[in-house]
């Protein structure tokens, strides 16, 4: 299971005392795999002056973000932690940490209090879902009076999933690397690359088929070959010579006879399984 890299837009308003205007803002794209954290900063020297501060963490689509925390820089060096109680959010569905948003436009208002004076933002966070706007479970937990102790549970089972996703991710990520390495093997290769009876003949299942036949003509031509020679008067002048005509015949008769031979075992041990 591989999961997709999003290609985002995230932007931040600043009022400069005219409100939340489109000139007074910054954007910057970033790439992330949904449950990874992105960590965003933005300069805000090009700004006479901040009275207020907002952070969209993306344009594109609705989404369920979970919020990791937003630290503000003063002109006086110094630079605080903002509490998720002195951050507000447009959210359809609040599960703190975690926000859905059932439209294309959330947005985290900082409490004007905190915004004076700044010069520098950074802001962590994780997408974890896109295109929640689609999935009706949503709109009926916006709908219904959902209590602490059910946002608890949600959000512990929301956790968990994106936990095992990650773990998924991971070991698929770890099979992509153990399936180059087979690839690189030459059995292997020939094996997944083989076309027409090639393939028949040297799949995983039936090489050892293959080589087993091969050994038993073998050995019957030479049997017949070392039999002519020793057993059977013939003059000076008679050259013996291996039949490939011969060993061809018995090849495919040794070859047919054991496929079918492995088919009946494995149909009756199947039976046996189930």
């Amino acid at each position: 299971m591989t999961e997709k890299t999003l290609q985002l837009t995230a932007e931040v308003f600043v009022d400069t005392g005219k409100d939340f205007r489109p000139e007074d803002s910054l954007q910057t794209e970033y790439s992330c795999v949904p449950g990874e954290a992105v960590k965003l900063e933005f300069d805000l020297t090009c700004f006479e002056k901040t009275v207020g501060f907002r952070f969209d963490p993306l344009l594109e689509d609705s989404s369920m973000v979970k919020f990791l925390g937003m630290t503000l820089f003063y002109e006086d060096g110094e630079n605080r932690e903002i509490p998720l109680s002195r951050i507000k959010t447009n959210s359809d569905v609040d599960l703190e940490p975690v926000y859905v948003y059932l439209h294309h436009d959330p947005k985290f208002f900082v409490d004007e209090a905190l915004c004076t004076r700044l010069v520098k933002a950074q802001v962590e966070f994780e997408v974890l879902e896109t295109g929640v706007e689609e999935k009706e479970y949503w709109l009926d937990i916006k709908k219904s009076n959902v209590s602490q102790r059910e946002r608890d549970q949600i959000l512990g089972k929301l956790e968990a999933a994106m936990g095992e996703n990650r773990k998924l991710m991971e070991e698929n990520r770890q099979l992509k690397i153990e399936h180059a390495d087979i690839y690189a093997s030459g059995i292997w290769k020939l094996q997944h690359d083989a076309k027409g009876p090639l393939k028949v003949i040297v799949s995983r299942a039936n090489i050892l088929t293959f080589l087993a036949a091969a050994y038993l003509s073998l050995c019957s031509e030479l049997f017949v070959f070392n039999n002519r020679y020793y057993s059977t008067p013939r003059p000076n002048e008679e050259t013996l010579v291996f039949s490939f005509l011969r060993f061809g015949l018995v090849f495919l008769g040794v070859f047919v006879l054991i496929m079918l031979i492995r088919a009946a075992v494995m149909k009756g041990y199947r039976h046996e399984v189930y």
